[in-house]
């Protein structure tokens, strides 16, 4: 993962009942001239400048080469606009999503500007017609941030019961397709959500969801499509249909907080469980043999300018 971003998995690797699990930052892994035989995990891709996606494949290559369980191909996985681009000719979302530097003008309205990368708020609320649209980019352009960084998204959402909007979430683990608790808000930019705002009857459902998984096919439809073996994708429901709003190679994973309703905790709980059952099916035991040498020329390079160059940058 990306320097300063290790704090999403420290939960998982403080369970007693995980297999042991070890951070390495990308400035580690690209300083390093072997690495020891295990199961490995790209994540944080979209945190990546170009040339570090290049050396993270050549590392990945290596790795795979040399017969390790590996997941994440830093070469092909589709960050965020190339994976809403993808979904929406694919058929799976509905709504679909532009770079600025395209000079398309969006199909439908409301949309909203955001950044291709990173995880933070949408850089706008919504916008009704092209002129706001133009507008909020002029702002946002004005403020220093770079026309090749922004993307126009259509806007894709409705409550899930009235005043109540709901974000879905399938965590996909190796070959392991994982649904996760809920998010509730009044706002249709759920994000951290709202306590007490959800009703007995949402959470009941969401019990029946974490039982049987009723979105698995389209969810899975996605991570193939994204060319991602590990992560979360968060999603909504339009009309009944699921619309897929990213996927997280490097979501935050914890066991929740204690909750009023006992129900939430259970579901909170059965969540958690299953997770940290994934890890320990993906791995792999004690592997052996000598560790794995990383071969590639653009790495060897890259290690003999260490020092001269600064890569892996803290992002948001």
């Amino acid at each position: 993962m990306t320097r300063g971003h290790q704090g999403t998995h420290i939960k998982v690797v403080k369970d007693p009942a995980a297999p042991r699990i070890e951070l390495l930052d990308y400035d580690q892994l690209f300083a390093s001239r072997a690495l020891p035989r295990a199961a490995y995990v790209f994540t944080d891709l979209d945190r990546l400048a170009p040339w570090d996606l290049e050396l993270a494949a050549a590392v990945y290559r290596d790795l795979a080469a040399a017969g390790l369980p590996v997941l994440n191909d830093p070469a092909r996985a589709k960050t965020r606009f190339a994976l809403l681009r993808a979904l929406y000719q694919a058929g799976v979302n509905e709504f679909n999503a532009y770079r600025l530097d395209e000079g398309v003008r969006p199909a439908r309205y409301p949309v909203f500007l955001r950044r291709g990368a990173g995880h933070g708020h949408p850089a706008s609320g919504l916008l009704q017609d092209w002129d706001a649209a133009q507008r909020e980019v002029a702002s946002a352009l004005a403020s220093g941030i770079p026309e090749s960084s922004l993307l126009l998204i259509e806007y894709a959402a409705e409550p899930a019961c009235p005043g109540v909007f709901r974000k879905l979430a399938l965590s996909r683990i190796g070959p392991r397709y994982l649904p996760q608790v809920c998010v509730h808000d009044s706002h249709w930019l759920v994000k951290y959500g709202k306590i007490g705002i959800a009703t007995p009857e949402l959470y009941d459902d969401e019990r029946r969801i974490l039982r049987e998984n009723p979105f698995a096919e389209p969810v899975r439809r996605a991570f193939e499509i994204a060319g991602i073996e590990y992560g979360r994708a968060d999603f909504g429901l339009v009309g009944g249909r699921v619309q897929i709003y990213e996927i997280n190679t490097n979501p935050t994973l914890k066991p929740g907080p204690p909750h009023p309703s006992a129900q939430r905790a259970e579901n909170l709980r059965l969540a958690w469980t299953q997770h940290v059952a994934a890890f320990r099916e993906l791995d792999p035991g004690p592997l052996p043999g000598e560790p794995v040498a990383l071969q590639g020329p653009r790495l060897r390079k890259h290690q003999g300018l260490l020092g001269r160059l600064v890569r892996s940058r803290e992002t948001p």
